[in-house]
């Protein structure tokens, strides 16, 4: 029996595995059931936390009370937040016109594209270039029939779910605004009294490394953004593609998608203008297309390096496992209970 139990005490290293589990397991369960309810108000702290130096020194200066400053904030926020949805929809209605326009023209020349490669084999293999066209066109035409039949209403009838998803994330702004309003009255007070628990001792410094990581993360990603959307922005210009200016700026908010990436832009309008006899500008889709991923893959170490102490093979399976268990949202939880796990497995091991 004595020899038994000894297999089964727990070592050091064993009881290091068994602690990784059990965060792990709380994570999870903390990020599927608690941060849907929670999120809003530790989003607003965090807020109430940034607004509150300057909010503190206006204070003095102007003898305006603080959650009256934090309003006007709040309200200056929604409202840029408001003219930059409200710029980026318009030019992407205009684009889509703009694309819509142009259907019955990439119809056509994707029918003379087909006809000469069609022709080119039966010239060079002697087979039947009529058949392989016709094969093509009907394998064509069940994808869209596909299309109509099944895919669209599928989407349709999911607009009642996207509709749900729209309520809840304005019902998350809304009690934030209010959660920072009400937190901004006595932030100091507030602050104080959860320093002084001990027993939040390892909670306060796991949130402060977790806190670090984000801030780290979103300006490299803001500067990336900024750096990607004006190169593709300027080349596509250039080159003289209609909505040049919004597909470059949309292919920069792409690129922060993981698994998708500049490609899901840039490798379509690279065969459009293929399809559209256009090889040269083609070519320089593609080609923008290895600079957008070589800056990304030269630039993202240096902006984030070993700040977050965590490796980025370790981040993408995280957004990858984040997007299996939670939906859309992983993308952000993968990557965030990744750290909250390392972290407070570093503050366990300390």
């Amino acid at each position: 029996m004595g020899v038994f139990m000894d297999k089964f005490r727990l070592t050091g290293t064993r009881k290091k595995y068994v602690q990784i589990g059990l965060v792990t397991l709380a994570v999870y369960l903390g990020m599927k059931y608690v941060s849907p309810v929670v999120s809003p108000f530790i989003f607003a702290f965090l807020l109430a936390g940034m607004i509150d130096p300057l909010a503190t020194k206006l204070q003095k200066i102007l003898k305006i009370k603080k959650s009256v400053f934090a309003g006007f904030f709040l309200f200056l926020i929604v409202g840029i937040v408001f003219l930059v949805l409200w710029f980026l929809l318009s030019l992407l209605l205009s684009g889509g016109r703009n694309i819509a326009g142009q259907i019955p023209d990439f119809q056509r020349e994707f029918g003379v594209l087909l006809e000469n490669c069609c022709c080119s084999l039966e010239d060079r293999f002697g087979i039947d270039g009529i058949v392989i066209e016709n094969f093509i066109l009907e394998q064509v035409d069940i994808l869209v029939e596909n299309l109509e039949v099944k895919i669209l209403p599928a989407v349709m009838g999911k607009s009642f779910d996207y509709l749900k998803n729209i309520a809840g994330g304005i019902s998350f702004l809304v009690v934030t605004a209010i959660a920072v309003l009400l937190i901004m009255k006595d932030y100091s007070g507030l602050s104080e009294k959860i320093k002084e628990e001990k027993e939040l001792e390892g909670v306060i410094h796991v949130s402060k490394k977790v806190i670090h990581y984000v801030k780290t993360f979103v300006k490299a990603q803001v500067v990336l953004l900024l750096i990607i959307s004006t190169i593709c922005a300027v080349t596509l210009g250039l080159i003289g593609m209609k909505g040049g200016i919004l597909y470059g700026f949309l292919t920069g908010f792409m690129d922060m998608l993981p698994f998708i990436g500049t490609g899901i832009m840039l490798t379509p309008l690279a065969l459009f203008m293929l399809l559209n006899g256009k090889a040269w500008q083609a070519a320089v889709c593609f080609f923008l297309y290895i600079v957008c991923a070589l800056t990304r893959e030269f630039l993202e170490p240096r902006l984030i390096g070993n700040k977050v102490g965590v490796w980025p093979v370790g981040i993408l399976f995280a957004v990858f496992g984040g997007i299996r268990l939670f939906g859309i949202s992983g993308i952000i939880k993968g990557p965030l209970s990744l750290v909250i796990i390392c972290e407070t497995c570093r503050y366990l091991w300390k």
